[in-house]
C-alpha cells in the first residue's frame, strides 16, 4: 500500500471518529464518566448527570476503547451509572463471570483482560475489589459459636471468620 493511500485512509477514519464523537450516545457516556472523574476527555464534553444505557456504552466504546476497558468494572462496582438492560451480551457476560471469580478475563471486543481488570480497584469504593461469595455448611454448634463470638466482639459473622482466618496465619 502506498503512503498516499495510507494517509487517505487515516484521514477518512479520523473524519469518521470526529463525526461519531458528536453523537448524543457518545456524549452522554463520556460526559458521565468525565463527571465521575473516571476518564479525561481532550475535547469539550457536556456533563451528564443521569445513568446511561448499556448499548450507549458499547457504542461509545467503539469510538473510545477506554469505555470498553471500564465497562465491566462499572457493571460490577458502580451499577447505578447504568440503566440495567435485561440482556447483557454473551461476551460481556463471560468477562463479568471471570472478574467475579477473580480470574483474568478473556479479551472483550479487542480489549485485553488485564486492561479491564485494572479498573476494578479504581471504581466504586476505591481500592476495594468485589467480594467473592462462598458458602459453608456449619453444624448447629458451629453456628451458635459464630453468633456468640460475633455478639461478644460486636462484629459481623463474616468479620469474625475473616479475623479467625488471619489469626491462623
Amino acid at each position: 500500500m502506498k503512503p498516499a493511500e495510507v494517509r487517505k485512509r487515516a484521514r477518512a477514519r479520523a473524519a469518521e471518529l470526529e463525526r461519531l464523537a458528536h453523537d448524543p450516545r457518545y456524549l452522554r457516556v463520556i460526559g458521565r464518566l468525565v463527571r465521575e472523574g473516571l476518564l479525561v476527555a481532550n475535547h469539550e464534553v457536556p456533563a451528564f448527570d443521569g445513568p446511561f444505557r448499556l448499548d450507549e456504552a458499547l457504542f461509545a466504546g467503539s469510538v473510545e476503547p477506554r469505555v470498553l476497558e471500564l465497562l465491566p468494572a462499572l457493571i460490577l462496582k458502580q451499577p447505578s451509572l447504568l440503566v440495567h438492560p435485561l440482556d447483557v451480551p454473551a461476551d460481556l457476560l463471560e468477562v463479568l463471570k471471570d472478574l467475579r471469580s477473580q480470574r483474568r478475563p478473556r479479551p472483550f471486543r479487542g480489549i485485553p483482560g488485564e486492561d479491564m481488570e485494572r479498573w476494578l480497584p479504581r471504581t466504586g469504593r476505591k481500592g476495594k475489589l468485589p467480594s467473592r461469595l462462598k458458602s459453608f455448611r456449619f453444624t448447629a454448634e458451629d453456628q451458635r459459636l459464630l453468633r456468640s463470638l460475633a455478639d461478644e466482639l460486636e462484629l459481623s459473622e463474616t468479620e469474625v471468620i475473616r479475623r479467625g482466618l488471619r489469626a491462623l496465619i
